[in-house]
């Protein structure tokens, strides 16, 4: 069997090299043979492989018996399946895991989940994807940050000024910043772009041509080829003279995106002493990054990016995971969407991404179109360099307001082909801001056909404000800029932020349908650009947004205008605690939405919702995640159809659990449609004995005011007076362990809110509602106090009667309670859900007028006789004697089916949301 698995060995390593991998079969390194060697971004990939899938387990021990020998930083464990032969490789289905030393050091073992099936074209691209997987991005950019910062304290104040006034960074001074400090974060955007070059320089360096482009003279430039980085890093005396000659003869070639800038940079600092010392620092640190970072992948810039400049919170500038973009991309790039065969049919595509930040979801694309480049047959260098052109001055468009954020995304796409030389790239600067007095909102501009653009610092582009109108595009994929509208330009002068606000009014105003789409927070406004950029015809929007786009009653409007231009054609979202985002700087949760133009006869299609159990970490995984879910087999996730009736509605609540079946539940619950008419189905066939009759809170009680009012117009005391009152201030699950609470404060009203705190008063209630829930320690969703009050973190519930008050608390606390209750949740932290007024008054609640008085009374009566019991955690439903028993309660009162309601609590006890831990984690 040896012997033929060597034999097998060398067709795959045949194989893969036909796949343009350099790949070798049973390869002596250091004494010993590795099964196939492949080197990928100059990485060494040591691929072992056994023949039978049983075998698995052996070739994980073979790949770290591989690092243990020093003889790999990455490996993959291969199966051939049992039978398969040399002559009939290619079709074989073989089964792999990537593997990184830093996996074997740490002890991680090989999980079931871990392995991929595919056959050698699918494995191929594996293998490229893998060098993401050691990068080690966090720590490059953790060293990186640290050397700025080193560099920037090294400059005197008048050189930080000097850097960041030619190189047009703002000062940091737009809130009264004391003067000395005003400019650090400006120059550390500065030093960053002379950081980049460096970068650049390092993976640039090997693939300059032998020969001296036109025009160098040696007297002028000096040697050829120039020196490398770490040449020039030798001497601090001289680092600076040596880089601006290495740069200057290198744009003999091309690359003026990446050295322009630099240069400019470089030059502001003087030369001086101090200069130099920082400058030669600053080399040293980009030295020992680009070995952490090996091949330089884009997943490092936005990494770098984010941790070096926070401007997330005003901008809401946040950067793209690679894994994310990369299954983005490969979900919105189709085999089907044109002749992959023919470059020249790929030159005519448009892709654009509007606020393209460090260029992650460019080069993602970029990636995906040489994928099925290669899976059409296409191969060789030359056609790689032709590709390669195309891409960068045809294809791939950028805009962004940020001039570093600009400079890596030129660099990122300079890596595409480091030998191809380019004579133009589509990666712009537009203006944000207010420039000889006329205000311009960055991309945004393109509503009105055109924008300013901005020229980088000491490049021959012309800075004129003249137009700028790109083609009609056909793909926009972007992460558009979200923050709150409180939050938006805040980093400019209130008269500046004022008139960018009117500017982007009058931009929408004249569009039609402008107010289909709130633009609060700004990724609202980019999904209206991006339907004005793509053609009319075949054409699609792929967008990171956050998930609470597709819950929050505010959001509404958006969800309709995009239902409404476009067939919603997947949402994917992630169940995963441990990674809600898909962004590398945030902590909401975040979404990924494919829309295309929908030019059908009849309905259009339902939208597939793909909620991830596991969101994939790494490029390799996303990408064969992508697979999975085109293929429609199954995965580390759930699969739903949802009706585009339904979608049109702004009906997007499948979002909101991992398993589909508690969606379903919801929807019927709710009353909505798409499920038929025969009741709640789903869990098995039990169903319910009969329908269950519910109508939205708002019918049945008042809810408000909002918990923002109260403490707006109250202040806690900490002892009682003649003028205080009591209130239930807090919601803490160690002592709020029963559906009756006590108040817990006293509070009176603010000097100057008199008349508002009697306002409030006179909405104070026993019955509140829980606004925020911490569900993996929530206790209880509702309570009811012995007299009316008023809450900072609960939200009063008035009736006029007190029996349905009991009825409802009781309901609210049952497990078909808790699924009202979240169905329809605002995720933008599922496990820690806001829910406003809107949501609440949403929330569906039995109809107690067809139930009769006898089944409300039945529930208030279970309210006073569990009113004081403890429940478990929300987590614990499942074994909670209490929760049983109010499952009992409603069962009985509105006639359901005890194993139906079972099935609901079970179900609720597992999902992530409520855990705090992935799917089937103990």
């Amino acid at each position: 069997m040896a012997k033929y698995e060597e034999k097998l060995n060398i067709e795959l390593a045949r194989l893969l090299g036909e796949l343009d991998l350099a790949a070798e079969g049973e390869q002596q390194v250091g004494g010993n043979a590795i099964d196939v060697a492949v080197e990928v971004d100059g990485l060494r990939i040591a691929v072992e492989a056994k023949r039978d899938f049983k075998q698995r387990p052996k070739a994980v021990d073979a790949v770290d018996r591989r690092f243990k020998q020093d003889l790999a930083m990455l490996g993959v464990a291969l199966c051939y399946p049992d039978g398969a032969t040399v002559e009939e490789l290619d079709g074989e289905q073989l089964t792999w895991t990537v593997r990184t030393r830093e996996a074997w050091l740490a002890g991680k073992t090989v999980a079931a989940a871990d392995w991929q099936i595919g056959g050698v074209g699918d494995l191929a691209e594996s293998l490229r994807q893998a060098p993401g997987s050691v990068a080690d991005a966090d720590k490059a950019a953790q060293v990186l940050s640290r050397g700025l910062d080193d560099a920037v304290q090294s400059l005197t104040a008048a050189q930080r000024r000097t850097l960041a006034e030619r190189l047009d960074l703002p000062g940091d001074n737009a809130k009264g910043r004391k003067k000395a400090t005003e400019y650090f974060t400006a120059a550390k955007r500065g030093m960053l772009l002379l950081a980049m070059a460096m970068l650049f320089h390092h993976r640039l360096h090997e693939h300059l041509p032998q020969d001296p482009p036109d025009g160098w003279n040696a007297k002028e430039y000096g040697a050829w080829p120039p020196l490398n980085p770490t040449e020039c890093a030798r001497d601090p005396d001289l680092i600076a003279e040596r880089l601006n000659e290495a740069w200057r003869t290198i744009l003999l070639v091309d690359y003026r995106p990446v050295f322009e800038s630099a240069l400019v940079g470089l030059a502001s600092l003087g030369g001086t002493e101090r200069a130099n010392h920082a400058v030669f620092g600053l080399a040293k640190c980009t030295v020992r990054v680009a070995a952490i970072a090996r091949g330089m992948r884009h997943d490092l810039l936005g990494r770098i990016f984010h941790r070096v400049l926070d401007t997330a919170r005003y901008d809401g500038s946040f950067y793209t995971s690679t894994a994310a973009a990369t299954l983005l991309a490969g979900l919105a790039i189709r085999e089907e969407d044109c002749d992959w065969s023919d470059v020249n049919e790929i030159a005519k595509l448009r892709i654009c991404d509007p606020a393209c930040g460090t260029g992650t979801l460019l080069m993602a694309a970029a990636e995906r179109i040489h994928q099925l480049r290669r899976s059409s047959g296409a191969k060789g260098d030359e056609d790689e360099a032709l590709l390669a052109l195309h891409l960068v001055e045809d294809v791939l468009w950028g805009y962004d307001i940020n001039l570093t954020a600009t400079h890596m995304a030129a660099s990122a796409l300079g890596m595409l082909s480091p030998k191809t030389k380019f004579s133009r790239m589509r990666i712009f600067r537009s203006l944000l801001g207010v420039k000889d007095g006329v205000a311009s909102v960055g991309s945004l501009e393109l509503l009105g056909g055109q924008l300013r653009l901005l020229a980088d610092p000491g490049t021959t582009q012309v800075d004129s404000g003249e137009a700028q109108t790109p083609p009609k595009m056909n793909l926009i994929i972007m992460n558009p800029p979200f923050t709150r509208d409180s939050l938006r330009h805040d980093q400019f002068s209130r008269s500046d932020e004022l008139n960018l606000k009117r500017r982007e009014a009058e931009l929408f105003d004249q569009l039609p349908d402008s107010r289909a789409a709130p633009r609060s927070g700004g990724a609202n406004a980019f999904l209206v650009l991006a339907n004005t950029l793509v053609d009319n015809a075949h054409s699609a929007v792929a967008a990171v947004l956050p998930t609470a786009l597709a819950t929050n009653p505010v959001a509404k409007g958006t969800r309709l205008y995009l239902a409404k231009e476009f067939h919603i054609s997947l949402i994917v979202t992630s169940h995963d605690p441990e990674r809600i985002f898909m962004s590398e700087n945030t902590s909401i949760g975040e979404m990924l939405i494919v829309c295309r133009r929908w030019n059908g006869t009849g309905d259009k299609p339902p939208t597939t919702v793909i909620n991830l159990a596991e969101n994939p970490p790494s490029p390799v995984e996303a990408a064969a995640v992508a697979r999975e879910i085109k293929s429609e087999t199954d995965g580390r996730f759930s699969r739903q159809l949802i009706p585009a009736q339904r979608i049109a509605e702004g009906d997007w609540n499948a979002v909101n659990f991992l398993n589909p079946n508690l969606v379903s539940a919801f929807s019927e619950m709710a009353g909505i449609r798409g499920f038929g008419d025969s009741g709640i189905r789903g869990f098995g066939d039990s169903g319910i004995r009969g329908k269950l009759y519910t109508k939205p809170l708002r019918e049945v009680a008042t809810i408000g005011p909002d918990s923002r009012e109260v403490r707006d117009a109250f202040e806690r005391v900490e002892y009682p007076s003649p003028e205080s009152v009591r209130a239930l201030w807090y919601h803490k699950t160690d002592v709020t362990q029963s559906m009756q609470a006590q108040t817990d404060v006293h509070i009176v009203a603010k000097k100057d809110k008199t008349k508002k705190a009697q306002t409030v008063w006179a909405h104070r209630a026993r019955f509140f509602l829980s606004y925020k829930l911490r569900l993996p320690l929530a206790r209880v969703t509702s309570v009811i106090v012995p007299e009316p009050a008023l809450s900072s973190i609960w939200i009063p519930c008035h009736t006029d009667d007190r029996e349905a008050e009991q009825a409802l608390c009781a309901f609210l606390n049952s497990s078909i309670g808790l699924l009202a209750f979240l169905g329809a949740r605002d995720n933008r932290v599922p496990e820690y859900p806001n829910f406003s007024l809107d949501a609440m008054r949403a929330i569906p609640v039995p109809d107690f007028i067809h139930y009769g008085a006898a089944a409300r009374d039945e529930l208030a009566s279970a309210f006073e006789s569990m009113k004081e019991e403890t429940l478990l955690s929300l987590p614990q439903m499942n074994q909670d004697p209490v929760r049983k028993a109010l499952d009992d309660a409603v069962i009985g009162a509105l006639d359901l089916d005890p194993e139906w309601v079972a099935e609901i609590r079970r179900a609720l006890s597992e999902e992530p949301s409520i855990t705090g831990r992935r799917f089937g984690a103990s």
